[in-house]
């Protein structure tokens, strides 16, 4: 959004009367409330992958492409 339309929001906020401003203050709270409910299911893992932050570096050297095909990589996984 940009500064223009926000304060064309701003100034059109003004002519609404208090009962509509009310109404518009529960919609935003309960809009903000489920986005907060959705945000915090949401694991460590989906928001650094959706970020980019899981996986190997691309286009460094020697990277490899998939850790899991590497025996090493795996030694101890599933284990408590």
């Amino acid at each position: 959004m940009t500064q223009r339309e926000f304060n064309h929001l701003l100034r059109s906020l003004k002519g609404l009367s208090p009962d509509q401003l009310d109404r518009l203050r529960l919609e935003l709270e309960a809009e903000l409330n489920h986005d907060q409910a959705m945000a915090s299911k949401e694991s460590v893992f989906d928001l650094l992958n959706r970020a980019g932050l899981i996986g190997c570096i691309k286009g460094v050297a020697r990277t490899p492409t998939d850790l899991s095909t590497n025996p090493m990589h795996m030694e101890g996984f599933g284990r408590d």
